[in-house]
């Protein structure tokens, strides 16, 4: 009897390993590349606490993917400069097709100085339509900014490399 139950449990847990090496196989990458401008930030110091600052802020853009396709984006998030960043990225194509991104970071930062800043993230495939219904998956991004001199009134620009690996359902 003891020899039964052994054999059931290492059953399981090998079917549970073939069944996410077969759901792996089945994975699609994709890589985004996005360049964006801040649209409108509200930001505000926190009362007591030194340096700390926290605010929500909106950005558009566009958005040019591997396969050339080209779309447009509006991102909307939250910030805190102890905490980091979270909020969500809707990305919109010419055939109607539409992609949600939920990101948070950073998971690194470049140090200060140097002619660009930057940071990372994580991103999860929130929602999508059209061709992407039903899409499920995780990637990483890479933030890449300009440290323009103080004179220059354009800030907020910003290019993203977000790459991510996905699923579909069965049709």
């Amino acid at each position: 009897m003891k020899r039964i139950i052994i054999t059931l449990i290492f059953a399981f847990v090998l079917s549970l390993g073939i069944g996410s090496i077969v759901t792996q196989a089945g994975a699609e990458t994709m890589n985004i590349k996005l360049v964006s401008m801040v649209d409108k930030r509200e930001a505000v110091k926190v009362t007591l606490i030194e340096g700390v600052v926290i605010g929500v802020m909106d950005r558009k853009g566009l958005a040019m993917c591997e396969n050339a396709d080209i779309a447009t984006m509006s991102c909307r998030g939250t910030f805190d400069s102890k905490k980091g960043f979270q909020g969500y990225s809707s990305i919109a194509f010419d055939d109607g097709s539409t992609l949600v991104l939920s990101w948070k970071g950073p998971t690194s930062t470049v140090p200060p100085g140097g002619k660009f800043g930057g940071y990372t993230g994580t991103f999860e495939y929130a929602q999508g339509t059209g061709r992407f219904e039903g899409i499920k998956g995780t990637g990483t991004f890479t933030g890449k900014f300009p440290n323009w001199d103080k004179e220059y009134k354009a800030k907020g620009f910003t290019y993203y490399e977000f790459n991510g690996n996905y699923t579909l359902p069965s049709q």
